[in-house]
C-alpha cells in the first residue's frame, strides 16, 4: 500500500484519477484531512466537516469488464459492511452504495472507472463519518462517535480498512461472484421487509427482493416484481 496523505484537497477521486493514468500502481491511497469538492454517486455532493471525517480514495487495476463491475461495487460495499460490524453488529449496505450502521448512514462510496490497455482502472471513493457529532441538517446520517460514544483516531481507522480491504481480496481477485452477490444481499439493509418508498412522488408500500445482474433494485409491489434504476425510487426510513 502506497498512502499519501493531505492536509486538504478539492476531491480524492479526482486527484487518483489523474494519477492513474499516469500509470499509479494499485492500493495507491490518497487521504485528505479536509475534501473541499466531495463528490457522492450520481452527482450528488458529499460534505465533510473539516478534520472530523474520513475521505480517501484507493487505486485498483483488474482484468474486470465493464458488465463484471457489478460484482467489484458489491464487493467494495460488502468490505466495508465487514469492517465496520466492530462498531455496530447492525451493519448494512443501503443500495447501491451507502453503508447504514444502527440505521444511520456513516459511509458513501463513489466508484470511477476507466479501461486501458485492457486494464480496468477503478478509482474507489470512500467517505466515513468518523467523530462529526452533529448532524441536526442530516437526520437519517450519524457517526462512528455518535453510536459508540468513542473518539477514533481517523488515520487508524483508514490503515485497519485497507487491510481489511486487503485481506479480502482474494474473493474480489478470484471472481467468486455468486459468493459476493449472496453476502451483498444478505448485507442488504431492509431486504424482506415491508418498507415505505417515493414512487413519482407518491407513497407506497414494497418490499426489496433482489439486486438483478444490471444492478437495478428488484421490489414486490402490489404482488408483482418491479426492478429500478437509481433515482427512480426512493426508499424511506
Amino acid at each position: 500500500m502506497n498512502l499519501i496523505s493531505f492536509d486538504s484537497l478539492p476531491n480524492t477521486n479526482e486527484f487518483l484519477m489523474e494519477l492513474s493514468k499516469k500509470d499509479a500502481n494499485s492500493w495507491t491511497v490518497i487521504h485528505a484531512k479536509n475534501q473541499t469538492k466531495g463528490k457522492g454517486y450520481a452527482g450528488n455532493e458529499w460534505k465533510v466537516v473539516d478534520g472530523e471525517n474520513l475521505t480517501f480514495s484507493f487505486l485498483l487495476k483488474t482484468d474486470y469488464s465493464f458488465q463484471e463491475l457489478i460484482y467489484f461495487n458489491e464487493w467494495i460495499s460488502n468490505t466495508i459492511c465487514l469492517f465496520l460490524k466492530q462498531f455496530h453488529p447492525k451493519s448494512n449496505v443501503k443500495w447501491p452504495n451507502d453503508i447504514i450502521l444502527n440505521d444511520k448512514k456513516v459511509c458513501g462510496i463513489l466508484i470511477e472507472n476507466h479501461r486501458s490497455n485492457h486494464i480496468m482502472h477503478s478509482i474507489i471513493g470512500i467517505g466515513i463519518n468518523i467523530n462529526q457529532t452533529d448532524f441536526n441538517h442530516l437526520p437519517k446520517a450519524s457517526s462512528l462517535k455518535n453510536i459508540t460514544d468513542t473518539q477514533y483516531d481517523i488515520e487508524v481507522i483508514l490503515t485497519d480498512l485497507m487491510t481489511n480491504f486487503q485481506k479480502e481480496y482474494h474473493i474480489l481477485e478470484q471472481k467468486k461472484f455468486n459468493l459476493i452477490h449472496k453476502t451483498y444481499l444478505n448485507n442488504l439493509f431492509r431486504k424482506d421487509e415491508i418498507s415505505q418508498f417515493k414512487l413519482d412522488g407518491v407513497e407506497v408500500d414494497g418490499i426489496i427482493r433482489d439486486v438483478n445482474e444490471a444492478g437495478n433494485l428488484v421490489i414486490e409491489i402490489d404482488n408483482q416484481l418491479r426492478e429500478f434504476k437509481h433515482k427512480e425510487i426512493e426508499l424511506l426510513f
